[in-house]
């Protein structure tokens, strides 16, 4: 059954994008699923993605980084939701840029160099993937996906050290704060502007 968006939805213009799964999710025996195809208003793809990467984006997405899988954005095109609807109707793989390369290196149409160079604006994080997923050796450790706050607890303070000098200085500041203080005599304050 096709999900359809409301009409006034269904003309605003936004970005349909796919995303290509690694590893693909789920159990090979029964169907993995290998791509996600979404939409996002025009202007917001960067938040939609960042909100697949923290899991509050599709379902999908969620559970496939909670299998420890991962994603390179693999096409992005103008369109409306109707347009997003359409692409899923047709499914991914034919569509998909790294599902071609991939293809495309198979048969000896390009190398794995030349499929790499096709994503010059990807992220580094992107790039290793997409070297893994084309066999190619990794450039160097595979980076996470999302940066962690690593939160390191502040030094325990040295203990203190007490000297006579110190103590007697303390002492001062403390009386200085705390000995009542003289109050000038309003009569006086008067007569010295006048």
């Amino acid at each position: 059954m096709s999900r359809r968006a409301p009409s006034w939805l269904a003309m605003t213009p936004g970005e349909v994008y796919t995303l290509h799964f690694w590893p693909p999710y789920g159990d090979p025996e029964v169907q993995l699923a290998k791509h996600y195809t979404g939409w996002a208003e025009e202007g917001r793809l960067r938040r939609r993605l960042t909100d697949h990467t923290l899991g509050r984006g599709a379902r999908l997405t969620q559970v496939q980084r909670e299998a420890g899988g991962t994603w390179v954005v693999a096409d992005v095109q103008p369109g409306t939701r109707d347009r997003e609807q359409q692409l899923k109707e047709r499914g991914a793989a034919r569509r998909c840029g790294v599902c071609k390369a991939a293809r495309d290196i198979e048969a000896g149409k390009l190398t794995k160099e030349q499929a790499l160079a096709q994503w010059e604006n990807a992220t580094d994080y992107e790039r290793s993937l997409l070297r893994e997923i084309f066999g190619m050796e990794p450039e160097a450790a595979k980076p996470a996906p999302v940066p962690v706050r690593q939160v390191t607890p502040a030094p325990s303070p040295e203990p203190l050290t007490h000297s006579p000098e110190i103590d007697a200085l303390v002492d001062a500041l403390i009386e200085s704060w705390t000995s009542p203080k003289a109050e000038p005599a309003l009569e006086t304050e008067l007569e010295a502007g006048a």
